[in-house]
């Protein structure tokens, strides 16, 4: 189970994604894209589990947003977090 207070810090990192400019690159353009306009759905789960991962293999990500991003993929990983619960209703 995920604590509230990591649900919180996961989502500020994720919205933080959403704005840019890190991950760069037209792919994270349209995942952004994508999880502004369904977030909720498989594909929005997908796009968002691409920005993250996009986070990480990019340079410009700070040092305490990759930390992060390697708790919260992890715990999706282990199933503990579905990625719909950091995405934005809409």
């Amino acid at each position: 189970m995920v604590a509230a207070a990591e649900l919180e810090r996961w989502r500020t990192v994720l919205a933080r994604l959403q704005r840019g400019p890190v991950p760069q690159g037209e792919e994270f353009e349209l995942c952004r894209e994508v999880v502004a306009a369904a977030p909720r759905t498989a594909e929005g789960r997908t796009a968002a589990r691409t920005l993250l991962e996009g986070a990480m293999a990019d340079a410009a990500t700070s040092i305490a947003d990759a930390q992060e991003i390697m708790r919260l993929l992890k715990a999706a990983g282990r199933g503990d977090l579905d990625l719909a619960d950091i995405l934005p209703s809409r």
